[in-house]
């Protein structure tokens, strides 16, 4: 019997001679680390995005971030609104107020002889001497096609435009018609409709 309270004693005196018996020896009393990775990355100021060239709405924006316990989560922001495939978005963090860019509508006007060509904003007129026979689109590149009745000869016509979304006018001479052709800078849904005075093309 004193045999064992003998060792009882013993065993407490061991245990209590250190500051925290559940650590070992060689960890010398220190707090554990984390085995979590600290990810230090870089501060968010401003990024942009460009469209595809066929984008016309935008719908929703979807962010997905850490939180601070380092659990993901991801958050759907509502847009709904049509944009300009031109512009780029821009993503920004900052205290200062960011003004958002004007979109500018120019405007281009051009003569061959017996076509003028009067650009605004997504409207072409076509004024012209003869009367519009067909029209119809093509792709690789985008481009709108409109025949005129025409019988005489002459040089075909180019010319660059600067009125969005039309880049350039071609004019060629095909024996008893005239084709315009009106290169477009990206896919559009374009609606040509025949005129008192020749046609006019709106591309979307």
């Amino acid at each position: 019997m004193k045999k064992i309270l003998f060792l009882s004693s013993l065993l407490i005196t061991a245990l209590f001679s250190r500051e925290n018996p559940f650590f070992s020896l060689s960890e010398g009393g220190t707090l554990p680390v984390s085995s979590e990775k600290n990810d230090h990355k870089p501060p968010l100021t401003s990024m942009t995005y460009n469209f595809p060239n066929n984008s016309r709405l935008l719908k929703e924006v979807s962010f997905t971030f850490q939180n601070i316990d380092g659990s993901i989560e991801t958050r759907k922001l509502e847009i709904d609104q049509s944009i300009d495939w031109h512009t780029p978005l821009i993503l920004s963090q900052s205290s200062e107020q960011v003004s958002s860019p004007v979109v500018e509508r120019k405007s281009s006007s051009v003569n061959n002889g017996f076509i003028q060509f009067i650009g605004s904003g997504n409207r072409m007129s076509l004024i012209a001497k003869e009367s519009m026979i067909r029209s119809f689109t093509l792709s690789d590149p985008d481009s709108v096609i409109i025949d005129f009745k025409h019988n005489g000869i002459f040089e075909p016509y180019q010319k660059e435009l600067s009125v969005r979304p039309y880049t350039k006018v071609k004019v060629t001479n095909h024996g008893h018609f005239a084709r315009v052709i009106l290169t477009l800078d990206g896919p559009h849904i374009c609606n040509v409709s025949k005129t008192d005075q020749g046609a006019s093309v709106i591309c979307k």
